[in-house]
Parts: structure tokens; sequence; C-alpha cells
């Protein structure tokens, strides 16, 4: 899992509600609305949750440490949604009894290895990679319009990559992928009968509709831009140089946290 700076999650808390409009000029759907889709569920099913679910984030020491501003930026994304959410006063083991005792039915907690949501009553695990994909295909599909047999370019083939390329599939896109490790990107082709691309320069100026899924900076540059270029940009840092993004700022989403917590909630929350 890629570990956040606590620079880029300064300002989450109180920008969301700008955050929120911009999403929505550009893909026409709110965070909420793109939570919900990535999970298959409706807002009226996601209103009654909220009325009845109570969530806890645990404050986690182990590793590297907390990150600061992480547990605050978790609870105001989730707050956003219409969730009651609190961080516990205690951190780790302790905190996650506190959460329980307090009432939580979802805790959500991140050391260096995973982030996960977990439904208590359910006895559900959702990691933030299989959300953060799901819900970036989600808003690439806002952004495009119907995905179905749109090829697709997925760059990286780590687990939020793979994530978002099964939710293509699912989709009926035309998949392809890259990645760096060559038996990486093989692998992932292979098992669910994806293309694959070997040389990310010429890939990039055959696909117009991009997941970017890499944690390497400025892969995407001005050159592969085209007037209908569209990309959804979980990896961090960002992989396109800022002439790229200047020339598709109005066709790219990216975020450090929003789009992947509010579709952990979404996906957790809810008995689907």
């Amino acid at each position: 899992m890629t570990r956040l700076s606590s620079e880029l999650l300064t300002g989450i808390e109180v920008e969301l509600d700008i955050y929120d409009k911009e999403l929505l000029r550009k893909t026409g759907s709110t965070l909420r609305q793109i939570a919900c889709r990535a999970a298959g569920v409706t807002q009226l099913e996601l209103d009654t949750a909220a009325n009845s679910s109570q969530i806890a984030v645990i404050p986690i020491t182990s590793g590297k440490g907390i990150i600061e501003g992480f547990c605050d930026a978790v609870q105001s994304i989730v707050n956003y949604l219409g969730f009651k959410a609190f961080i516990t006063h205690c951190h780790d083991v302790s905190g996650l009894a506190e959460g329980i005792e307090r009432g939580a039915e979802v805790i959500f907690l991140a050391d260096d290895e995973r982030f996960v949501a977990i439904n208590l009553p359910y006895r559900r695990v959702v990691d933030n990679t299989e959300a953060t994909g799901r819900g970036y295909v989600a808003a690439l599909e806002c952004l495009k319009g119907n995905l179905h047999g749109q090829s697709v370019l997925v760059i990286g083939a780590g687990r939020v990559g793979r994530s978002a390329a099964r939710a293509l599939k699912e989709l009926g896109a035309k998949v392809a992928v890259f990645d760096i490790d060559q038996t990486k990107a093989e692998i992932l082709a292979r098992e669910y009968k994806f293309g694959l691309e070997k040389n990310l320069a010429e890939a990039l100026h055959k696909y117009t509709t991009l997941i970017d899924a890499s944690p390497a900076p400025n892969i995407i540059q001005a050159e592969h831009i085209k007037p209908a270029t569209v990309v959804a940009a979980p990896g961090i840092p960002l992989g396109l140089s800022n002439e790229a993004c200047s020339l598709v700022e109005d066709r790219l989403v990216h975020d450090p946290l929003q789009i992947g917590v509010a579709t952990m909630l979404v996906m957790s929350v809810l008995d689907k």
C-alpha cells in the first residue's frame, strides 16, 4: 500500500464541499453517487444504512506510525457521506476495544500493509485497494459514459490496478494492462484474458481511456494527451506531468483519499 504523506492530506476535511462540486462538474456525479455506483447500491439504501450505522476510526501506531491528519481525513469523508464517525481516543488494540465498546458497527484502520474497513455484524473486510480500484472505474464511467466495448489501458498491475481491471471487465470494457514489472502484468493478463502492453510509450499513443494505478510520476506526458483522452488516476503520486495535467484537467479525476474511502464505506455498510 502506498503510504500517504501528511502534505497530501492537508485541507481535505475543510475542502470536501469544493472537491465535490468540482467532481460533479467533471463527471456529472457527486462523491456519494460515484461510491454508490461502484458498490452497486442506491442512495436510498445508503441513507437507510447511515441512519443505523456508527463508524469508528482507529489510530494505529505500528510500522512507521500514524500519518498526521489521516484519521481526521477519513472521519471527515465518512461524515460527509452522511454517517456518524468518531476517532477513538486510544490507539491500536485499545482503540479497537474502545470503538466496539462505543457501539461502532464498522471499524476503519490502517497500518503500513493494509487499510481496511471491517463490518463487525457482517464479518466483512473491505480493503482500500479493492474499493479504490472500483471507485475510480465508476468515476471513469461517469467521465466517459458507457464503458462497454471501450478499450481501456490500466497502468499498474498492483492491487489497485487489478481491482480496476476486474471492475472494467465486469462493465464489458476491452482491458489492456501495462506494468514496468512485465511478469506481474503477464500474470494479470493471463488470469483474466486481458490484452498485454509491453511498451508504455507506444500504448499511450494508442489509448485515450486510461486508469493510472502506478506509483511512478511523470509517465504520461503532454504528447500522450488527445482531445478524447480521459484519465482516472488513483496512483500516488499522480503519473501525469504538469503540462499533461493542464491539457486534460477537465477530463481527469485524481485525489489522495476521497474516492477510495467513500467506496470503502459504501461497500462495508451494505450487505451486497
